[in-house]
């Protein structure tokens, strides 16, 4: 059956079919920016004029034209890398296809060249033999997930305790009875370096990219991480921070009043959105880097400030500071962490627990502290007892054993003065 329509009416229906198609598997990648890009030179296809390189820069990486007159080497990179997406997605194809003309900034249809022969399958590696290339990736990808995976096994299988009368301390009874608070876990956010784009060389943490939105505002200043670095969507947990939430977990059932359905709600720190902290009570557990969008309402009520790196707390009112230290000490490692507690209030009259610390050992003894009732009663009772209130411990250790935990600063918040005490060394 021939088709009746006039030839740009047929032209334009398989414009809209194939932009579709195409538009699909961008939709199930891990970067939106191939898809705004994408989005944007179908829109403009229709002008008489295709977009120049200072507007897509401005209308995808929100850069000002008017701040250089050099070229963007991110967009080129950017439009090089769709154009091999579509390449990679026709390979093989006979008919029409899109394109992105060379030297032009435009989707249109054009015949496809002759179809590309499917490679043929590899032959069997020898057993001595080790797959190259993008195998690489996935073998880096697998040890990491298997690294997640035995730390999630280890904390399955810890025997969970009770939450023997904490929960009916001023610090938890913040939270609003029969309602299930949502613990919110700390992860960091990994990206992949290659050297030649096929090898993953390190699987990275980069300090201030801890979100795939940091990520893409890092690219608009450094072009030549395109070929560097890669958003695999990584997401990191250390096991002390995992067990510390597991050993959390009944005393929020009991926090929340045993209701039925009041199990509390596991949501990583990456994942949670401003929504659901407005709707909330929110239990955070894990290092202050990893706050995530809880960073915002903490530092501004806090008197403190955290680094870029994530590694150093400063007092803004003594100006001291505060960080991780370790030295050798008789053949084993003397550590110094520091523990981080608050209770603040959230959005909508809601309230933001923090368990915290700039380390992971800093995260296991506040965990620690606020299941103890009588160690977070003694606390409480200091500041007032359902006072907003951050508490900052010194964690000393020496190998795998904590020797001491010391108070270090205790303050009430929402206007209140420093409280001066005379540091107070608790037990282990």
């Amino acid at each position: 059956m021939t088709d009746s329509r006039p030839p740009e009416l047929a032209e334009s229906a398989v414009f809209a079919a194939e932009v579709a198609r195409f538009r699909a598997v961008l939709t199930t990648g891990r970067s939106p920016v191939f898809l705004q890009l994408f989005d944007l030179l179908v829109e403009r296809s229709r002008d008489d004029r295709a977009p120049k390189e200072v507007e897509i820069a401005l209308a995808i990486f929100g850069r000002d034209p008017g701040q250089s007159d050099a070229p963007d080497s991110v967009v080129r990179v950017t439009m090089y890398r769709l154009r091999k997406r579509l390449d990679e997605f026709y390979a093989g194809h006979a008919g029409l296809r899109l394109d992105i003309p060379k030297g032009e900034y435009r989707i249109v249809l054009a015949p496809a060249t002759a179809p590309v022969a499917a490679p043929p399958p590899p032959p069997q590696s020898r057993p001595e033999e080790r797959p190259r290339g993008r195998a690489r990736w996935w073998a880096v990808l697998a040890g990491v997930a298997a690294v997640n995976a035995l730390g999630w096994g280890y904390v399955a299988s810890t025997t969970r305790d009770g939450a023997g009368g904490a929960q009916r301390t001023g610090y938890w009874q913040v939270l609003a009875p029969g309602a299930a608070p949502l613990l919110v876990i700390g992860d960091s956010y990994m990206l992949a370096e290659t050297e030649n784009q096929k090898d993953i060389k390190q699987i990275i943490l980069e300090p201030g990219i801890r979100s795939r939105g940091d990520f893409g505002a890092y690219l608009t200043t450094h072009p030549d991480a395109f070929y560097r670095l890669y958003d695999l969507d990584l997401h990191y947990t250390p096991v002390g921070t995992a067990a510390a939430t597991w050993s959390l977990l009944p005393l929020l059932a009991d926090a929340s009043g045993g209701a039925a359905g009041a199990r509390a709600r596991l949501i990583a720190s990456s994942r949670l959105t401003a929504q659901a902290l407005d709707g909330n009570d929110i239990v955070y557990v894990g290092p202050l880097a990893a706050l995530g969008i809880l960073a915002a309402p903490l530092f501004q009520a806090s008197g403190f400030s955290l680094d870029a790196s994530g590694t150093r707390l400063t007092d803004r009112t003594s100006r001291r500071s505060y960080a991780i230290r370790s030295a050798p000490n008789d053949g084993q490692e003397s550590r110094d962490d520091y523990g981080y507690l608050a209770s603040i209030a959230g959005p909508s009259g809601r309230h933001i627990l923090v368990i915290s610390g700039l380390g992971d050992g800093g995260v296991r003894a506040m965990a620690d502290l606020v299941r103890d009732p009588a160690q977070i009663q003694q606390l409480t009772r200091r500041i007032g007892s359902a006072a907003p209130f951050e508490a900052l411990f010194q964690i000393r250790s020496a190998g795998a054993v904590r020797l001491a935990r010391t108070l270090v600063v205790l303050r009430p918040l929402r206007g209140g003065t420093t409280t001066t005490a005379t540091p107070k060394r608790d037990a282990p």
